[in-house]
């Protein structure tokens, strides 16, 4: 009987478990860290698509087209995902320091850009931090082009896996 309450407590404290993605580009270079309850890591992305790059090279034209239609068919288990996970930090650098009025097309274009990528991100996940969502250029973030942190927890990648529509 021990034993069995054990194991269930182990098993909910496993699927609990905090898993969080932080995002960050600077200067057009892409660096991505996991961390999963207290341990953190980086993520090796750059083999990862240096791999994935040169086994599409190898492709026919028409097979690319075909993995490239049914990327986008396939979105469910991603938006699935992106339901069950809560997004707590996102920054998009303004690249004008200007003025609305000094410069204003291209800021806004940003701002246009900006309420779109807020508006899909309001509609595709479970909880945004409004608090943290900054659109704007901040000094804190000098050479940071966008930073993204996606948290979840294993029971809900399990459950956007596997629950069918």
């Amino acid at each position: 009987m021990y034993i069995a309450i054990f194991i269930f407590v182990i098993a909910i404290v496993i699927l609990a478990m905090s898993i969080e993605l932080h995002v960050k580009s600077a200067n057009d270079t892409i660096k991505i860290d996991a961390k999963i309850g207290l341990i953190r890591f980086v993520v090796p992305h750059q083999r990862l698509i240096s791999k994935a790059l040169k086994k599409e090279q190898n492709k026919t034209k028409q097979k690319q087209k075909d993995d490239f239609k049914k990327l986008f068919k396939n979105r469910s288990y991603l938006n699935r995902l992106f339901k069950h996970s809560s997004l707590t930090f996102v920054y998009i650098a303004k690249f004008t320091k200007e003025e609305l009025y000094l410069n204003p097309i291209q800021n806004g274009v940003y701002l246009m850009l900006s309420n779109q990528i807020h508006a899909y991100l309001n509609h595709h996940f479970k909880i945004v931090d409004q608090r943290n969502i900054k659109l704007i250029y901040d000094e804190h973030y000098e050479n940071i082009d966008y930073y993204i942190c996606l948290k979840t927890d294993l029971i809900s990648i399990l459950t956007a896996i596997l629950i069918r529509k």
